[in-house]
């Protein structure tokens, strides 16, 4: 072969070699976006909250927020469980917050969170989602309100609750109109409770 055919190879076999590379370059750099997708959280499984690790239930919206330390009632149940219930908060966003705690006053641990759930289908075993209140002018029961994946908004992942323990509970329920300002509330296994709803 003669010297000009033997460049001209080479030149050839340059020229695929350098678009060879510059085809794999561009799908290496093509799908970059989609890297880590997979591995963060969505918003909605951030948002939608949950039961902390320590089984005693999610905090309340507004951590800042200080919550009475007086009870406005309180009720006590067949085994010694306490309900304390702080507040009845109308918030923004059309709901109303109970702020409370739950003690133990037995002399054995309690295990039967379930009483506290309600028998509705689909109901959390472990939280307050049985709870209710009455308007009773307006003669409407109102109930705990659940996400969209149907998971109660107010305190779960309880276990049990052990003897002279106190659990800080909280339960958000659709709020009633404007002039409704007492209502009963009724958690299952307690008796009913007047409340007053604040502002």
């Amino acid at each position: 072969m003669s010297m000009w055919g033997t460049s001209r190879a080479r030149r050839a076999v340059a020229a695929v070699a350098l678009a060879a590379g510059l085809a794999l370059t561009a799908a290496g750099c093509g799908g970059g976006d989609d890297g880590d997708s997979g591995d963060k959280p969505s918003e909605s499984s951030e948002a939608s909250g949950g039961a902390d690790s320590d089984g005693k239930g999610d905090g309340r919206q507004d951590e800042d927020e200080e919550i009475p330390s007086e009870p406005i009632a309180e009720v006590k149940n067949k085994e010694d469980i306490v309900l304390r219930v702080l507040e009845l908060k109308r918030d923004g966003g059309g709901f109303v917050t109970l702020n409370g705690e739950l003690e133990n006053t037995g002399a054995e641990d309690f295990l039967h969170i379930q009483d506290f759930s309600g028998r509705e289908e689909g109901a959390d075993k472990s939280s307050l989602m049985g709870a209710t209140f009455v308007d009773p002018d307006g003669k409407k029961r109102y109930y705990a309100l659940r996400d969209t994946e149907m998971r109660c908004l107010c305190t779960s992942g309880i276990a049990s609750i052990d003897a002279g323990e106190s659990l800080t509970v909280y339960i958000q329920f659709p709020a009633p109109p404007d002039d409704v300002t007492e209502v009963e509330f009724q958690l299952p296994s307690f008796p009913p409770a007047t409340l007053e709803i604040s502002e």
